[in-house]
């Protein structure tokens, strides 16, 4: 039992630790090119990143918005590598943290099968619509990257200790969304 509780304390603060750092490496990414591109008043919040975008171009626009999303790629591709060799659970957590911003996606692409025509603002929303490209192709190919990193991931942790470690993983990622959704606009209002 005492084994049990050490366990569930480390996975939620790994939790803890993985799921912010997970949405503060992609918000950062979104930060830096609004200043690379030399945008006003940029500030940068818990989920999300704010800036004056009236001097920037259309192609500063999308390499502004897909920034994000290619920084949580590149930390899904860490956490393979990472994980390639051996079961490591903080890479694993971070691993499934990085594509959950990205399920927003999914959203979309449903109410465009129901013959909806919103207009959200989500990165690849904003990218595409910056490039004037269809917004539909991208959402799709990114549910795609989705379904395959949840599945690369949590095919690893049931590997490593069935469904318990699957459990444990959701736990850990719940923790961390939790804790973050009531800290994170304390610290980055």
């Amino acid at each position: 039992m005492k084994g049990n509780a050490a366990k569930i304390l480390k996975y939620a603060a790994i939790g803890i630790v993985a799921v912010p750092l997970s949405i503060l490496t992609h918000e950062l990414g979104h930060f830096l090119a609004y200043h690379f591109w030399g945008a006003a008043n940029v500030q940068l919040h818990s989920v999300s990143v704010s800036a004056d975008k009236e001097m920037l171009t259309g192609i500063q626009i999308a390499a502004v918005s897909i920034l994000g999303p290619i920084i949580s790629y590149l930390t899904i591709g860490i956490a393979l590598f990472a994980t390639a060799k051996r079961y490591i659970p903080f890479w694993i957590i971070l691993g499934c943290a990085a594509p959950i911003g990205r399920i927003v996606n999914f959203v979309y692409v449903y109410f465009r099968l129901l013959g909806s025509s919103p207009n959200p603002s989500f990165d690849e929303f904003n990218f595409s619509r910056s490039l004037n490209i269809e917004p539909l192709w991208l959402s799709i190919v990114t549910i795609a990257i989705v379904i395959a990193t949840f599945f690369v991931f949590f095919r690893k942790a049931w590997n490593d200790g069935g469904y318990a470690e699957v459990m444990m993983v959701i736990f850990s990622l719940a923790a961390g969304l939790s804790i973050w959704s009531l800290i994170g606009g304390v610290i980055l209002p």
